[in-house]
């Protein structure tokens, strides 16, 4: 009976010791390998799992730590932006000495913070990036987050000479030809910002205008009228007549006037409405071929040495 018992507790240690050495035995490059070609197949949840596996079991420290950096990035393309975040922050403050994507790592803070809304603090980020590793791969996607941001903020002026530096000195990025369009948005843009300043700006010149002929007009009517009642012998018929004219004059003129402001309000009701809108297709147009580029930029995504949705 006791060699029983000791038997059976032997094959259950055997098992044990099996299972344990097993796991540890386990490839976890491998494993790292398998998870990374289910973020490029954007089987986004999988890789996820997969990544925090490598975190909860594995003993290797260099793939523990670049799983954080890699969970991060998922988390973006899903656009799970908290959690990308909680990620990215802890590989960034951990791993800066030995972090491999560490570089990358602070680029992708700069774009999570455009994806978030906050471009003032994008901006800041992403010129952090572009001082400390001005020969990376990425320096051409830093510059275009930070035209968008500037975009984002209605700063048209600043963020085309940000896309023209990408047109320019970048011919072979990815975000070339997305700069391109994006210049051409912004001068629509100011098309339309120009219109509405200038019919603005000569509705509130002719109506300036036209207050001060009736200020005028009525000083002028004034004298008229104290001269018709007085009768006084001692002003000159020549220049109450001239005072007349004059006043007349002023009458058509501030007739023309209303004139004129009551074309712009038309305008400004009907022909701008019609205008806005033609711009209004055409930025949508553009927008629509943005679109298209970026699905353009997915299908080149596994020739490029980092990878970017």
């Amino acid at each position: 009976m006791p060699k029983k018992i000791f038997y059976f507790l032997f094959l259950i240690f055997s098992l044990f010791s099996y299972n344990l050495f097993s796991d540890n035995k386990k490839d976890w490059i491998a494993e790292e390998e398998k998870a990374k070609k289910l973020f490029n197949k954007e089987q986004y949840d999988e890789a996820i799992i997969l990544f925090r596996e490598i975190i909860l079991s594995s003993d290797n420290e260099k793939l523990k730590r670049e799983s954080y950096f890699w969970i991060a990035k998922t988390y973006i393309n899903i656009n799970k932006y908290k959690q990308a975040e909680i990620n990215l922050e802890y590989y960034l403050s951990n791993f800066k000495s030995e972090g491999l994507n560490y570089p990358e790592a602070v680029y992708q803070k700069g774009r999570l913070l455009f994806l978030q809304e906050q471009y003032q603090i994008a901006i800041e980020q992403l010129n952090i990036f572009i001082k400390n590793y001005p020969d990376n791969d990425l320096l051409s996607n830093a510059y275009y987050w930070i035209g968008e941001s500037l975009y984002a903020l209605g700063q048209f002026d600043d963020s085309a000479f940000i896309f023209n530096i990408i047109v320019n000195k970048f011919p072979n990025s990815s975000k070339k030809e997305a700069s391109a369009y994006k210049l051409r948005l912004i001068e629509h843009k100011k098309s339309e910002l120009s219109l509405q300043n200038l019919l603005k700006w000569s509705q509130e010149q002719y109506i300036s205008s036209l207050n001060q002929f009736k200020i005028k007009e009525k000083t002028l009517q004034q004298a008229i009228d104290s001269y018709e009642k007085n009768k006084d012998k001692s002003i000159d018929n020549d220049k109450v007549t001239k005072i007349v004219q004059e006043n007349d004059n002023l009458k058509q003129k501030i007739a023309e006037l209303e004139e004129k402001i009551k074309k712009l309000e038309n305008f400004s009701d009907k022909d701008l409405t019609e205008k806005l809108k033609q711009l209004e297709l055409k930025e949508k147009l553009l927008a629509q071929k943005e679109e298209a580029l970026k699905l353009f930029e997915e299908d080149l995504r596994e020739k490029e040495k980092t990878l970017e949705k």
